[in-house]
């Protein structure tokens, strides 16, 4: 179901099977975003859903490369699954054939599919995953960032926070409640990454010329973008109903006014 104006409040579960007939180039067109909608899929990669194998196979000779290279199994198989499941998704929503997909890689290193020469691409993508999930956002129109964060523990978050967020964000992240500063450090974070990662300049954009909320429990919101990051003025940000233990964010061009979840199950 389509949501117009306002964020579902869950994912819907779109079995894995479906995706199957990608492999054959027979896509879904009901399942190709609208010009001014976006779709979020979240992506088990830990005990995906199709036989890794098959996932696996669907990889160019790049990809099984750099998966070779991960020491740990599991971090191989994370990988895997992420990107079988991004060519599976990206065919059913009528970009190709899922193992025929090329990708090119901007100044960046942001991917996107590799269109016609003089020719736009027809369908953008932006890939996030974190822990035993991954994040894609789909669309037609270009500039979107979506980024999902494990909520892990680690003793020196608020170090690397007045390292890495703007000095409001910093104080407003230790003025909240002691047991929400590990959930707000990761709700910054997800929607800073958000934000970089649909501008396309992902660190060239200084993390200090932007601020966010910090408030896990508040919407997400763009506060103030000048200097490097005013193009960041022309997004909104949304949080996203992710599962327990986890933060995730999209961002998306103002005009995007229609929103689908879907849960690979």
């Amino acid at each position: 179901m389509t949501q117009t104006g306002t964020l579902p409040t869950s994912f819907e579960d779109f079995p894995a099977r479906n995706l199957l007939k990608a492999e054959t180039g027979d896509a879904d067109d009901l399942l190709r975003p609208y010009v001014d909608e976006v779709h979020l899929w979240l992506m088990p990669t830990d005990l995906p859903p199709l036989p890794l194998e098959r996932l696996a196979n669907l990889l160019s000779p790049a990809e099984t490369a750099r998966a070779n290279r991960f020491h740990f199994p599991l971090h191989r198989t994370r990988y895997m699954a992420a990107h079988g499941f991004l060519r599976l998704v990206l065919s059913t929503c009528g970009a190709g054939n899922a193992r025929d997909l090329e990708f090119v890689t901007g100044p960046q290193g942001k991917p996107s599919l590799l269109s016609p020469a003089g020719s736009a691409p027809l369908l953008h993508f932006n890939l996030s995953h974190s822990g035993a999930w991954a994040l894609l956002a789909t669309a037609t129109s270009g500039g979107i960032g979506a980024d999902i964060e494990e909520i892990r523990a680690f003793d020196d978050f608020q170090s690397m926070a007045r390292n890495t967020f703007s000095p409001p964000e910093t104080a407003n992240l230790l003025s909240l409640p002691s047991d929400r500063q590990l959930d707000g450090f990761f709700a910054c974070w997800a929607r800073k990454e958000a934000l970089i990662k649909a501008d396309g300049r992902g660190l060239g954009v200084p993390l200090d010329h932007f601020e966010v909320n910090v408030d896990p429990g508040q919407p997400a919101c763009l506060h103030r973008a000048e200097e490097d990051a005013t193009p960041l003025q022309q997004f909104e940000i949304h949080d996203l109903p992710a599962i327990q233990g986890y933060r995730a964010t999209a961002a998306v061009p103002k005009e995007i006014c229609r929103f689908r979840f879907f849960r690979i199950t």
